[in-house]
């Protein structure tokens, strides 16, 4: 079954789910147990093609069923399996839905296992890649609530989980955007910007860059005042072409949105050696990366782009992070 979609479904087509089924239930021996959860995870694995319609609406209720065992090798088979479900387009991540399995789902985002958080997290991860309303789905059953641990995990891998999750939250709709910041996320993402490893560091970028398309001027403000100017032009010095496109598109959506407090932030963006860089990245190999570089020095940082006659604005940015002030 684990060796491919083919031999799986040559397995299934004998008839072997029922079969395999009638194992799940509270006589059966913890060891056996393990097997068949093992067995599951295994038919759930593949997704080029995944299982079967009739299949995983087969294995959803064992699977529900399984998820409030107490055994860990157990629970982290389950959890893998249903993460394997959730990973295969929106049309199965609403059939777990609707399953009903997501509100047991959530509770273990702060189980004392790393195993176990590290396969709830990658299940909730999948399905808020999918609709706004799967992703509300999430939302409403608590999980950002579990995020301020996540963040501060030991585990670099956790934290990296964590800030993709709240990259495909922070690409959704203003009423996601805001439960974001309402739940205080925003300076662990920009933290995760500033210090972590780079892959981390570029799920950060994404998740501050999505939230300049998604989210209004007002939530736009708010990653602005929490310091996220400096972190976010410091990644311009990367090496990674998608990164510093993200960068720039994130740099560009905040100076569009800015309106007449424009110039306040170009001068922000200057004073973090944040121009220098982007005036570089007009002699990059990459002609979209050329583009918006050159597209963002020619209207808000040439001499015609400038208003020297604008009066000072008011906004109070991060103390710790520039002296700038002005608001939008």
């Amino acid at each position: 079954i684990g060796d491919g979609p083919q031999l799986r479904d040559y397995v299934i087509s004998l008839n072997v789910v029922p079969r395999l089924l009638l194992f799940i239930n509270p006589a059966i021996p913890i060891t056996f147990m393990r097997n068949v959860t093992w067995v599951i995870v295994n038919l759930c694995r593949n997704k080029d093609p995944p299982p079967a319609q009739h299949v995983i609406d087969e294995l959803l209720p064992a699977l529900n069923y399984l998820i409030n065992n107490k055994d860990i090798n157990i629970l982290v088979d389950t959890v893998w399996a249903i993460s394997y479900l959730t990973d295969g387009g929106n049309d199965q991540i609403q059939r777990v839905i609707e399953s009903g399995i997501v509100p047991n789902l959530i509770p273990l985002l702060s189980h004392k296992e790393v195993k176990v958080q590290t396969a709830a997290l990658r299940a909730i991860g999948n399905i808020v890649t999918g609709t706004d309303e799967q992703t509300q789905i999430v939302l409403d059953a608590g999980a950002l609530c579990h995020f301020p641990a996540l963040l501060s995990h030991s585990k670099e891998k956790i934290c990296k989980e964590a800030v993709w999750f709240l990259s495909n939250v922070t690409a959704g709709n203003q009423v996601q955007v805001q439960a974001v910041i309402d739940a205080g996320l925003i300076p662990k993402i920009i933290t995760h910007l500033s210090k972590s490893e780079f892959q981390t560091q570029k799920e950060a970028a994404w998740a501050i860059t999505n939230l300049t398309i998604s989210g209004n001027s007002q939530q736009v403000e708010c990653v602005i005042s929490a310091g996220v100017v400096a972190p976010l032009c410091a990644l311009l010095s990367c090496q990674d072409s998608q990164v510093i496109q993200v960068v720039l598109d994130g740099l560009q959506n905040m100076l569009k949105i800015a309106g007449p407090d424009v110039d306040a932030l170009a001068n922000l963006i200057e004073e973090c050696e944040g121009l220098d860089k982007i005036e570089q990245l007009q002699n990059h190999e990459s002609v979209e990366i050329y583009k918006v570089a050159f597209d963002i020095i020619e209207r808000y940082f040439s001499e015609e782009s400038s208003s020297p006659t604008q009066p000072p604005s008011c906004f109070e940015f991060n103390p710790a992070t520039t002296n700038t002030q002005f608001k939008f």
